[in-house]
């Protein structure tokens, strides 16, 4: 663990010297990432990821004041869009990768479904699916999204111009001490009620509250931010084992190019997106891209970005997705099934 943190500051620290975007995440994401695939001992701080996603959480639910709330909730069917057509996005992935890597429906429809690696994979598991596919095309997905989307955020976008207000920590600190041990204490006890991103949605829920009631103002310490977008790089960077990529090595190359089609359509629904709200292309493209919802909020807070919206349209997505998965399910076999007949039979769809 120690190794790997030594490792995590390192990468962070070229990453910031070579001026890449998001240096604080991807830098140790990428570092780590490469010392695991050479076989180096590193393995990722327990619980790093999930306090790093409480202080996340909590820094965009400060920001939840009334007005914010009102201005996301008439976001709300542009977010139930886009979420069907990502989701419709990436059952033709489904298809693509059931072909590519010859895999069955379920394990094809669990690997590309756009929510969390661990959520799916329990699934596919009690579903009789390959867990450990789902979980490599999960993992090469989340983590291509999240080293790629910076980038394209700083060639075609530009500064937000949305600043958190800086707030003294020193007068703060013990009021913003407590809510972030609640808010731990929260999402810990939440576990077993099966929450989608409990680490990050109970603690954003928490922040709002406070911020809602008027309480404050609070902001939560760039250095602290820092510190999560590190540890969370680190234990992204760890989830990459040679051992695991190289059983699987025709399903590693199939899932990025699942990855990338899933981009290329991520971009696709930004631009229809930020023609009909009016929002940028690139927090569109943060709000849409089928990643991980930490990842994606700190990306639009370091362009200054709106990240509340980010927020909004990532756990919408997350939730939907989640409610409704084995009825998507029977769904995709359906039509697959439909497809198969028809490619047999070459005959017309019936």
């Amino acid at each position: 663990m120690a190794f790997a943190v030594l490792i995590g500051v390192m990468g962070a620290a070229a990453a910031t010297i070579v001026a890449m975007p998001l240096p604080y995440l991807l830098g140790p994401l990428l570092a780590c990432a490469g010392a695991s695939m050479l076989g180096a001992p590193v393995s990722a701080l327990p619980y790093g990821r999930e306090l790093g996603q409480v202080a996340v959480g909590l820094a965009i639910g400060l920001r939840f004041i009334p007005a914010v709330v009102v201005a996301t909730l008439a976001m709300l069917p542009f977010m139930l869009g886009a979420t069907i057509l990502m989701i419709l996005a990436t059952m033709v992935a489904a298809l693509i990768i059931r072909r590519l890597a010859a895999l069955d429906l379920k394990t094809a429809f669990f690997a590309t479904a756009a929510a969390g690696l661990a959520e799916m994979a329990v699934v596919a598991h009690q579903k009789g699916a390959d867990s450990d596919t789902v979980a490599v095309v999960h993992l090469i997905r989340v983590t291509s999204i999240v080293t790629v989307v910076p980038f394209l955020v700083a060639i075609f976008g530009e500064d937000g111009g949305i600043s958190q207000v800086a707030i003294p920590f020193r007068a703060e600190a013990l009021p913003l001490i407590v809510l972030f041990v609640v808010a731990a204490i929260a999402s810990y006890f939440a576990r077993p009620l099966k929450i989608p991103n409990s680490w990050l949605l109970i603690p954003a829920l928490t922040g709002s509250v406070v911020a809602g009631f008027g309480f404050g103002p609070y902001g939560v310490p760039s250095t602290v931010l820092i510190i999560a977008q590190i540890v969370i790089g680190i234990w992204l960077g760890c989830r990459f084992r040679r051992s695991l990529l190289g059983q699987l090595s025709r399903v590693t190359l199939c899932a990025f190019a699942t990855t990338t089609f899933l981009l290329a359509m991520a971009m696709a629904i930004a631009w229809l997106l930020s023609a009909a709200t009016g929002l940028t292309f690139v927090a569109s493209l943060l709000a849409v891209a089928p990643a991980g919802v930490t990842e994606m909020v700190l990306t639009a807070t370091a362009m200054h970005l709106d990240a509340t919206t980010v927020t909004a349209f990532q756990i919408t997505r997350i939730a939907v997705v989640m409610t409704t998965i084995l009825l998507s399910l029977r769904l995709f076999e359906s039509v697959a099934r439909r497809l198969d007949a028809r490619i047999r039979t070459k005959g017309p769809l019936k």
